[in-house]
């Protein structure tokens, strides 16, 4: 169990914010209350000030040349720098979402205009590819409104095109899964590959392209809540 040494709360072995307070629990190294005046080298057994260049501790001669000044702040910063890229990702996934489900459920109506939302969709979606630091094919997402543009030209190939991006984005909810080990992404992505390869056979199943972003919504709500409650911690003076 980890104790947490601001509020005293017991959390499990591999957590990272304490569950009641979320202070940092990641840092392993807890500061001396010794101040170290003067560049002085603290010898970590005795507690003897050296002076800089001193290679063994005057008292106890222990090796002092292993000796490295770390920062507390440091690495809670980085962490927090990962969980505010973390909250983007969530973000733009959040935004392109909802604009799927409005393209979706606009285009029996104004199929036209919905090729323009779904293409604002998948720039938010790139926009969270960008952040996610995957590899540069998923950026082919940007096929989909492609392929709803081409439907009053070419119906089969506006089809297969859009659910050729469809799939690509299928594929990059399913490195979600991979990236968070979360199990939400793996259904989410099952259901979107279903929908949009299914679609190509019966295009009723192009309707559960709806379900599977609505699980991404809930899912990206909850990501940002999390990370915005984690950057709310206070670092330590």
């Amino acid at each position: 169990m980890k104790v947490c040494p601001r509020c005293g709360y017991e959390n499990p072995d591999n957590t990272e914010f304490c569950l009641k307070c979320y202070y940092p629990l990641f840092v392993q190294s807890v500061p001396s209350n010794k101040t170290n005046t003067n560049n002085k080298k603290i010898c970590p057994r005795c507690g003897h000030e050296n002076p800089p260049d001193a290679l063994f501790c005057e008292k106890c001669h222990y090796p002092l040349f292993q000796i490295r000044e770390t920062s507390i702040e440091e690495p809670v910063m980085e962490k927090l720098k990962k969980e505010e890229l973390k909250i983007t990702v969530f973000n733009y996934l959040l935004i392109s979402s909802i604009f799927y489900i409005i393209s979706m459920l606009g285009f029996s109506f104004f199929p036209h205009y919905m090729s323009i939302v779904n293409l604002i969709s998948t720039i938010f979606l790139s926009l969270s590819i960008h952040d996610s630091k995957v590899k540069w094919y998923y950026y082919l997402v940007n096929l989909s409104p492609l392929g709803i543009f081409l439907l009053s030209i070419n119906p089969m190939v506006g089809y297969f095109i859009f659910s050729l991006g469809g799939v690509i984005i299928s594929d990059y909810i399913r490195v979600l899964y991979v990236l968070e080990k979360d199990e939400i992404f793996r259904i989410a992505g099952l259901i979107l590959i279903i929908g949009y390869i299914g679609g190509l056979l019966f295009i009723i199943l192009y309707d559960m392209i709806i379900p599977g972003f609505l699980v991404l919504i809930m899912e990206s709500i909850r990501r940002i809540r999390e990370g915005k409650k984690k950057k709310e911690i206070s670092l330590p003076s």
